[in-house]
């Protein structure tokens, strides 16, 4: 044995200068795993920036009393070659060569016997010479390895374990935003930059915000939060959106490897070989991630590249869903990779000719018993297809726009995606409206029904009168051309904004007469629906209900669920205007349970919704707040201010006990007015308008708008003259 030099036993790791921020359950699952005696090489491994070296820092501090030997930490971030790795280690050690002597052979027998953890850092460098990480390991059997690298060794005894960014804040909770490891490091920082600094109710949204653009990268985030002495957090997150070299520090003792996100991504960028680098720099395209077959097809990707990729932390793999997904930072870099390399406007006109291909494949599916199956596949790769479909749009690809729009608004109608859907189609009304001398295309047409019906679900029309005047123009060229699809769409357009305005049978007349000409629009458009929905609303009952029965045959044919639940929910509200509660009960309980199996959130808002009237008509007070209290939180998930107000509406009516309603419902021929419509109709006989009647009841004008509408209905009126001479009538 040669003897060591020195001081046996030196202070062996990097000074540490800021408090250790989070990864408990990363530190406690490596702690652990060095504990084990058949685990004797750990590699964290992870993506340039992620913390790789901190953590293994704080792991040999807390487990130097574990080894009697200590803990020896040795940075391999400017080591090239064999020679120079030994070396060092053998300085860390204390280890001398006598003259004639192989240095690996006297480091190996230095560590014999010995109870000793050696930190190898940033291994990366040296990964064509990881064997000799297997001679380490050989020399005894109580030394024990934690290496911090971007790419695995590929030895037989590595365990990895995989790091990823922070946890990061919620989007929806800015209050709670303190308690994040990624925001916290963030303050840490920014409080070093311009002491003082803290969160806010005015800038935690922006914080949270850039967090969440590095996905909670630790590197990314110092790099940020030093900006805070002279950007608000606001400007920093839109300068990360706007250059990845943003995300670069001016600290004299920085590493160079750690100066700038894009040394981190350089460093990584440039040990790949040209296979891989092409691949990497085409997977920017994707958005939300991607599968292999997508891959293969848009990047020329196959399985050997992508496992390189995820091997050296460029890419990762949801293992339980089989998609790959990049870093946000890191399709940043890729993306410009792609167009410097000239590829950016081939790759992706590649990537939308695949998603038109994926959602049209899925077409036929939404409306059969694979419905559900659909609609999952084109949720989990929704930001692709909404990128693939802004391509469609820019390019003015009628026949693309034209195949994937049905699939698109049923998807976004069925999932409750309503404030995406009305973009994503407002995105095709502006993108495609004929120009100066130009006619009307079939696609728009569709558009404009799609957006039209999206948009409703967010805020009615203030005025009809522009949308019904592009309705007309298209139907009258459509006609012009014998162009059918053209026609029938813009005839259920001009019907539904008949029906909106409470012309219902002109609305019925409308529909009508575009089912004769193309039966197959009701498969996506539910036009037999809307044909219902206006029998019930001119309190034409057994009709309406037959209309509905159209809907659950058709979806009891073709197994599609989502159309037979709403059908079913119809049936319901219509048996509720009857006086049939014990019977629409039935058919809401078939529809709730439908539209929670599929998924259709605003399905089980309204089937809770009319479930809990029809408590209130059976008696059974504690069920109806239950359905209620129900809807009330689905309404605001999905942000539907209008069902808030429904639903706060309908819970004023149902008192917590079993006792009769405080604010009883005035009875207008089996239907209810509420306290606030009774309120508003009053109002409605003075000469106040309708903002006046909002300023005076302190709520909003779209508020009186929804009430009027539904005392309109409930009293069977078109207007509020109608509606006052009908309260005499009835004595209101």
């Amino acid at each position: 044995m040669i003897p060591p030099s020195g001081n046996p036993k030196p202070e062996q790791l990097p000074p540490r200068l800021t408090p250790f921020i989070g990864r408990q359950a990363d530190l406690e699952r490596i702690l652990g795993l060095l504990q084990d005696p058949a685990v004797r090489l750990v590699t964290i491994l992870g993506a340039g920036g992620v913390g790789k070296t901190r953590l293994a820092i704080e792991i040999a501090g807390r487990a130097e009393d574990r080894f009697q030997g200590g803990t020896i930490f040795l940075p391999l971030a400017q080591l090239n070659t064999l020679t120079e790795f030994l070396a060092a280690l053998a300085e860390k050690l204390g280890v001398q060569l006598p003259p004639g002597l192989d240095l690996k052979h006297v480091i190996q027998e230095h560590l014999a016997g010995q109870q000793v953890l050696l930190v190898l850092d940033a291994f990366e460098r040296l990964v064509e010479m990881a064997v000799l990480v297997n001679d380490l390991l050989a020399a005894g059997q109580r030394v024990k390895l934690l290496v911090t690298a971007r790419e695995k060794l590929g030895l037989e005894a590595e365990t990895l374990y995989h790091l990823g960014g922070l946890n990061l804040p919620a989007l929806d909770a800015p209050q709670k935003a303190g308690e994040s490891d990624a925001v916290r490091l963030f303050l840490q920082k920014a409080g070093q930059a311009r002491p003082g600094f803290s969160l806010n109710e005015g800038n935690a949204q922006d914080v949270i915000r850039i967090c969440r653009l590095v996905d909670g990268n630790p590197l990314g985030i110092l790099l940020a939060a030093a900006w805070v002495e002279h950007f608000s957090p606001a400007e920093i997150a839109d300068q990360i959106g706007i250059s990845l070299d943003f995300l670069s520090q001016r600290m004299r003792d920085a590493e160079p490897r750690h100066s700038s996100m894009r040394a981190v991504f350089d460093s990584s960028f440039q040990r790949l070989d040209d296979r891989q680098k092409a691949v990497f720099r085409r997977l920017a395209c994707f958005r939300g991630g991607f599968d292999l077959t997508a891959a293969q097809a848009v990047a020329g990707a196959d399985l050997g590249t992508l496992i390189a990729l995820v091997d050296k932390s460029l890419l990762s793999r949801d293992f339980d869903r089989g998609r790959y997904d990049l870093h946000e930072l890191l399709r940043q870099y890729a993306g410009e990779e792609l167009e410097a390399a000239g590829e950016r406007e081939r790759v992706l006109a590649a990537h939308a000719t695949y998603y038109v291909a994926f959602v049209q494949q899925r077409r036929p599916r939404l409306i059969s018993s694979s419905q559900a199956t659909a609609l999952d596949e084109i949720q989990a790769d929704f930001d692709n297809i909404r990128q693939a479909w802004s391509w469609v749009i820019q390019a003015r690809d009628y026949p693309a726009v034209q195949a994937v729009m049905p699939a698109l608004y049923a998807f976004c109608d069925m999932r409750s995606r309503f404030y995406e859907g009305e973009a994503i189609f407002r995105m095709a009304r502006d993108g495609l409206a004929p120009g100066a001398g130009e006619a009307p295309h079939t696609a728009w047409a569709l558009a404009l029904l799609s957006w039209y019906d999206l948009r409703v679900y967010i805020q009615r029309f203030e005025t009809y009168a522009d949308i019904e005047l592009l309705a007309q123009s298209c139907l009258k060229h459509a006609l012009s051309i014998h162009d059918r699809e053209g026609t029938t769409a813009s005839l259920v357009l001009l019907g539904a904004i008949a029906e909106d305005q409470s012309d219902f049978e002109a609305a019925i007349r409308k529909y009508e007469e575009a089912m004769q000409i193309d039966p197959v629009l009701d498969d996506f458009y539910w036009v037999n629906m809307r044909i219902g929905l206006c029998r019930l609303s001119a309190r034409q009952y057994p009709e309406a209900i037959q209309a509905f029965q159209l809907g659950v045959q058709r979806g009891k044919e073709t197994g599609e669920r989502v159309k037979l639940g709403w059908s079913l929910v119809n049936i319901g509200d219509t048996l509720l205007f009857q006086a049939n509660p014990a019977e629409a009960k039935k058919h809401l309980e078939q529809a709730r349970l439908l539209f929670q199996e599929i998924g259709t959130r605003f399905g089980v808002l309204w089937s809770n919704y009319s479930l809990s009237k029809a408590a209130i008509q059976l008696g059974d007070l504690k069920q109806a707040r239950e359905h209620a209290e129900i809807a009330g939180q689905i309404a605001r998930q999905i942000h539907s201010v209008t069902w808030i107000g429904k639903t706060d509406e309908l819970l004023t009516q149902i008192p917590a006990d079993n006792s009769a309603p405080s604010h009883p419902a005035v009875s207008v021929e089996n239907e209810e007015l509420s306290p606030r419509e009774v309120e508003i109709l009053h109002l409605l006989k003075s000469e106040l308008n309708g903002p006046e009647i909002a300023s005076r009841l302190v709520i909003s004008l779209n508020t009186v708008r929804f009430h009027t509408k539904n005392i309109y209905q409930k009293l069977g009126v078109n207007n509020r003259l109608q509606a006052i001479q009908r309260a005499k009538e009835l004595g209101l």
